[in-house]
C-alpha cells in the first residue's frame, strides 16, 4: 500500500549540511535538478494494492537507489551502506540526516515486483524528459552491442541430461508416483550397469533412456489432455502446465547433442543463455543498445542470447524507440557486423 505523501521537508540542519558539503556542480545535484521523478510514481503505482498491507517504501526512492546502484556499480547492501554515510546520496534520495533506510532485501523484492515492463516505462519517461529538454535529438543513433557473461556453471552432457530427466520425473510425481519410482529405479540400475564403461558409452546410455522417457511423458501428456477435455482432470492446470514445460525441455536437450546443433541450451538454471563469440567464445548474452550521438544518452536497449543477430536487431531497436516516443530517427551508424 502506498502512502498519500512521502515527502519530508528537510530541516535547517539538513539544508545547512547539504549546502556546505555538496558542491553546486556535483553530479547528483545536477541529476536531481534535471529529472522530475514524480511522474515515475504513477508508472509503478499498479504494483501496489490500495488499502492493503503496511505502507510501502517510497517507490521513487527505491528507483533512485536502483539508479545509484547502476551509476556507481554497487550491490544492494553496498548502496545502502553508502546512503547511510554519503551526504550526496542522502541529498539525492531526499533523506534527512535522521531518516532511516530500507533493508537491502527490499531492493531485490522491488526489482522483482516491477519487472522488465515497468522498468521500461521508467526508462522511456526519463528519455521523454530528456527529449523535452532538447537533450536527445533524432539526427543520428550509434548502435553497438557488448557481451554479458552468464552467472552459471555449465554442466557436462551427463549432468544436463540427468537434470532434465529429474525435472520431468519430479513434475510427474503428483499423478504417476508409482511409475516415477519405477523410472528412478531404472536410472539406478542403468548407472550401476554402465559405471565402468567409457564416458561416451555412458552418455549414449543416458541419452537413450531420456528419449524413452520423452515417449513415456508424451503418452502421459495425452492422457492429461483427454481427461481435461472430458472435464475430468486428475491434476490441476498448474501441475499439468509444469509437467508440459518440463517435458518440452527434453527434446531441446536431445537435439542439442547432434553434431551440427548451433543453438545449444547450456543450463537449466538459465535457459536463455547461449554461446557466442566476442573475441573469444563465451556463454551468456548480448546487450544491444542504440545511443543518441549528440547527448550520448542510451535510447533503446535489448538483451539477446549470445548467438543472437545483433545486425538484424538494429531495426528493432530503432522501431522500439520510435514506437515509444513517436519520433523519427534520421540515420544510424553501426559497425561492420551490420
Amino acid at each position: 500500500m502506498l502512502k498519500a505523501d512521502y515527502y519530508i521537508t528537510p530541516t535547517d540542519l539538513d539544508q545547512g549540511i547539504f549546502a556546505k558539503l555538496l558542491p553546486a556542480d556535483h553530479y547528483l545535484r545536477r541529476l536531481k535538478a534535471a529529472i522530475d521523478f514524480e511522474p515515475l510514481r504513477v508508472l509503478v503505482a499498479d504494483c501496489y494494492a490500495a488499502g492493503m498491507g503496511a505502507p510501502a517504501e517510497d517507490p521513487v526512492r527505491m528507483l533512485k537507489l536502483s539508479l545509484l546502484q547502476f551509476q556507481y556499480d554497487l550491490s544492494d547492501s553496498q548502496v545502502l551502506r553508502q546512503a547511510q554515510v554519503n551526504v550526496a546520496f542522502r541529498f539525492f534520495l531526499d533523506l534527512s540526516v535522521e531518516s532511516p533506510l530500507p533493508v537491502p532485501s527490499l531492493l531485490s523484492q522491488f526489482r522483482t515486483r516491477l519487472g522488465a515492463e515497468r522498468f521500461t516505462r521508467v526508462f522511456n519517461e526519463i528519455l521523454r524528459q530528456a527529449r523535452g529538454h532538447g537533450v536527445v535529438k533524432d539526427r543520428l543513433r550509434w548502435k553497438d552491442a557488448t557481451h554479458l557473461i552468464a552467472n552459471i556453471a555449465i554442466p557436462s552432457t551427463l549432468r544436463l541430461v540427468a537434470q532434465t530427466r529429474e525435472e520431468g520425473l519430479k513434475a510427474a510425481e503428483c499423478f504417476a508416483a508409482t511409475e516415477v519410482a519405477a523410472q528412478r529405479a531404472q536410472v539406478e540400475a542403468l548407472r550401476a550397469a554402465t559405471a565402468d564403461l567409457p564416458e561416451e558409452q555412458r552418455r549414449l546410455a543416458r541419452v537413450t533412456h531420456l528419449r524413452e522417457l520423452v515417449v513415456w511423458g508424451e503418452q502421459w501428456q495425452q492422457r492429461l489432455r483427454e481427461a481435461a477435455a472430458r472435464a475430468q482432470p486428475f491434476v490441476s492446470e498448474e501441475q499439468a502446465a509444469a509437467f508440459g514445460a518440463a517435458l518440452a525441455v527434453a527434446p531441446k536437450v536431445l537435439n542439442d547433442r547432434e553434431p551440427e546443433a548451433k543453438d545449444k541450451l547450456l543450463s537449466l538454471a538459465d535457459r536463455d543463455a547461449r554461446t557466442g563469440k566476442h573475441g573469444d567464445y563465451y556463454h551468456g548474452y548480448l546487450l544491444d543498445m542504440s545511443m543518441d550521438a549528440d547527448s550520448e544518452l542510451i535510447c533503446a536497449v535489448e538483451v539477446l542470447p549470445a548467438n543472437g543477430d545483433e545486425a538484424a536487431n538494429a531495426t528493432q531497436l530503432i522501431a522500439n524507440e520510435e514506437h515509444s516516443h513517436g519520433n523519427d530517427v534520421a540515420s544510424l551508424s553501426i559497425d561492420r557486423i551490420g
